[in-house]
């Protein structure tokens, strides 16, 4: 019997490799209908709007790994914490960056779909946090 972590890590392996190869057809059948995408500077889209930039050329991702993922079960949807590395043009300017990245996976039927990503900046403390006591 196959376990939800090996399901979704290779889910998450051709997710990553249907970014880089472009392939919206691929991408649009491993992600739910109502797929919603958070970016790294706040901004959300809808499944058409992420699959079209794909489709009008404006997003050219060359590279993407997925790593140091946790991921959680919760039978009928599980959610992974990992890092995104991305090289890549948007609009012919570089989006080059590493993320901590969040997918929400959601069972349909036998298989599992991408139901949201939510991508953001990996920084440290905010200044104003406190430091830990000795």
């Amino acid at each position: 019997m196959r376990s939800t972590e090996n399901e979704i890590r290779e889910l998450g392996a051709r997710w990553a490799d249907a970014e880089v190869r472009g392939d919206t057809e691929a991408l649009d059948r491993m992600t739910a209908a109502d797929f919603t995408l958070v970016g790294p500077l706040g901004f959300v889209l809808g499944k058409p709007q992420w699959l079209q930039r794909y489709r009008g050329g404006d997003l050219i991702t060359e590279k993407l790994d997925w790593a140091e993922v946790e991921i959680r079960d919760y039978r009928a949807a599980a959610v992974s914490v990992g890092v995104h590395a991305q090289e890549g043009t948007h609009q012919g300017n570089r989006v080059d960056g590493r993320f901590r990245v969040t997918h929400v996976f959601v069972r349909d039927g036998e298989r599992w779909l991408i139901a949201g990503i939510h991508l953001s900046p990996i920084a440290g403390p905010p200044p104003f946090a406190r430091p830990e006591a000795p």
